[in-house]
């Protein structure tokens, strides 16, 4: 699995550094003016579901760079019909995200958030995960979609951070 998601050369830091840039100035600048001024045009769920799909490819450019490093490591893994899928963890928060690099097209990305609690062992300081039943991004009748989309792409900044510091 070493080598999953990296067939080209990889982009310079400073590339990728302006991607994630100019991904942040949108999110900051568009995005929150749509959330905060009553999208009248319903453009934002597709504003978002872009920048997961940009996210998405940020995550596979980063993982050309991560055969360099013995941390941060790789958050590529292949399922059992060898698609390559993403996972990152946000410990801080108790979830994880997957996220699925299919072609863009009129759906949207697969992404998913799986919250999880750690269950601790009375007798002794061992735990088990638990995982709750992952939840699909979707902005269609979801109230909540802009706070699952900051729930996705916060962890995707900070492993594409972790990578480019390490590039430095």
């Amino acid at each position: 699995m070493e080598t999953l998601g990296r067939e080209s050369k990889p982009l310079p830091s400073e590339k990728l550094r302006a991607v994630v840039c100019n991904l942040k100035e949108e999110r900051s600048n568009t995005i929150y003016e749509l959330f905060y001024e009553k999208d009248k045009s319903k453009i934002l769920p597709k504003l978002l579901e872009n920048q997961i799909y940009a996210y998405i490819e940020l995550i596979k450019e980063v993982e050309k760079h991560t055969t360099k490093f013995k941390y941060p490591i790789s958050v590529a893994f292949e399922d059992g019909d060898n698609n390559v899928y993403y996972c990152i963890n946000n410990p801080k928060e108790n979830y994880y995200i997957t996220l699925y690099p299919n072609p863009i097209n009129e759906e949207s990305p697969k992404a998913y958030i799986h919250n999880y609690a750690r269950e601790y062992n009375s007798e002794d300081e061992e735990y088990k995960l638990v995982v709750a039943k992952s939840k699909e991004f979707t902005t269609e009748n979801n109230p909540n979609y802009f706070t699952d989309f900051l729930k996705i792409i916060r962890p995707c900044e900070a492993y594409i951070n972790s990578v480019l510091a390490k590039m430095s």
